[in-house]
Order: structure tokens, then sequence, then C-alpha cells
């Protein structure tokens, strides 16, 4: 368990922000969480906002198979310069945790409520900056994928998210429709041979794309490894993917 601490600690100037808002906020708590102690979990529903003053802290998600370690998402380190914002999406809505946030080192946090983010807006402007600026990130973040799947989904096709353990497709079968994994895994499954094969290891993303287009067999099963969006292509849409993927035809093709 986080232990109290005293903001005494970290030597803030008398005019510094946090100091006037532990004044005026009293049921904020500061604490001190040791290395490894997680700050919130994947798939929790809490709802505390935590305002990172000093230390360092990982981002992680769970694997699907749990014999496998967490994926490391990204590692943060703060200072009361560059504080760094944790759980900030509870101000928006009550959707369970998407990933586990825990201490690297020593860390100093003030733990809020999702309603003292807007006391922090109201009136404190340099605390407002540093949130605007994660908020800033996270929207960069979701339109530099948006944009990567723009290009990807011009033709007429359906796009969805995929859960682990669907079937794509299996070896032997007709090759009707030609599927292109965005993002996720696919487990490949021939001839009693299995593989794991990440989206970006995909020639353009795209699941035995030569079968499709000679109207032959598929030559192995695909299966979903991991949470992957995919893209599915009919035969109607075959002109379009030449037109926008020519040196896709041209490698089946040589």
């Amino acid at each position: 368990m986080p232990d109290p601490f005293d903001l005494a600690r970290l030597e803030l100037t008398d005019d510094s922000e946090f100091l006037r808002l532990l004044r005026e906020h009293a049921d904020i708590e500061a604490l001190r969480y040791r290395d490894g102690e997680y700050l919130m979990r994947e798939g929790e529903d809490s709802q505390e906002v935590f305002l990172v003053l000093k230390g360092a802290f990982v981002v992680e998600r769970a694997s699907v198979r749990p014999d496998l370690p967490p994926v490391i998402l990204a590692t943060v380190l703060c200072n009361p310069d560059q504080p760094g914002i944790v759980g900030e999406m509870a101000y928006f809505d009550t959707q369970l945790r998407s990933a586990s946030v825990r201490s690297s080192g020593g860390s100093f946090i003030l733990r809020l409520k999702p309603a003292h983010i807007d006391a922090v807006i109201a009136g404190f402007p340099g605390l407002t900056r540093a949130i605007c600026a994660q908020f800033s990130s996270r929207l960069r973040e979701m339109n530099r994928t948006l944009g990567g799947f723009q290009a990807k989904f011009a033709l007429n096709s359906q796009q969805r998210m995929a859960k682990p353990e669907e079937v794509l497709f299996r070896q032997g079968e007709p090759a009707q429709t030609l599927f292109q994994l965005a993002t996720g895994a696919v487990r490949l499954e021939c001839n009693g041979q299995v593989k794991i094969i990440q989206a970006d290891q995909l020639f353009q993303g795209f699941l035995e794309p030569e079968a499709f287009f000679r109207k032959s067999l598929h030559t192995c099963t695909a299966i979903i490894e991991t949470p992957a969006f995919v893209v599915s292509i009919d035969p109607t849409q075959m002109q379009a993917v030449v037109r926008g993927y020519p040196e896709l035809v041209l490698s089946l093709f040589d």
C-alpha cells in the first residue's frame, strides 16, 4: 500500500500550484508508491486520476496468453516541472481501465477524483497546461492511427475488431475473401506447423493474397491470436485492390 508523504520533501517553491491545490482541496491524497506498486490495474472500474509529481511509471497490458509477460506500452519519467497524468480518461467516462500502471522506483503522486479536474481547470493554469498536453498527445496518437488506417480503407471493404481464437479461414477452403490485418497478430497453422505473425510482418498486412488472386485454396488456417483490426475484401473489389496495391500484385506474379 502507498504511504502518505509531505510535499515539503519535494522542495517546492511557496507559490507552487501543487501546494495550493492541496490547501484548497484537503481530500486530495499525497501518496508515495514503492517500486512495483500499482496505481491501477487493467479491468478495474476505479475512477481516480493520478498526478505524478516525481518518479516514473510503466503502462502495461496483459498478454492474451497467461503464460506470457505483460506487454509494456510506455515508460514515463516525471518531475514537478513536467508532471504526468495517469487515468485521466476517467474524467470523461466510466469505462473499465484499459491498462495497468505501476510505479517504477519510488514515485510521489497526488491521487485525485475526476471532479478535482474541474477545480484544476478553473484555477490552476500550470496544471491545466500539463493536463491539456496529455490530452493533446492522446489525440495526436489517435489521429496518427486513424490516418494510417485511412489509406487501407479506401476500398469498399468491411472493417471490424476480431477477437482471439476467431478463425478467418481454414486450410483447403476456397479463398473467396481477402483479409488484411491492420493491427494485432494471427496464428497460421500449416500442415502441423504453427507460426505467430504480427500485422507489420505481412506484406501490406495481407493474408494469403495469392490464393485470393489466383482463386485457389488456402494453404493454411488463420486464427486471430491477439485482438486485431481486420479488413475483409470480397472478389468484387479485386480491381480496386490492384489499383491500390500494384506492388502487391506484381510481387505475386513475378
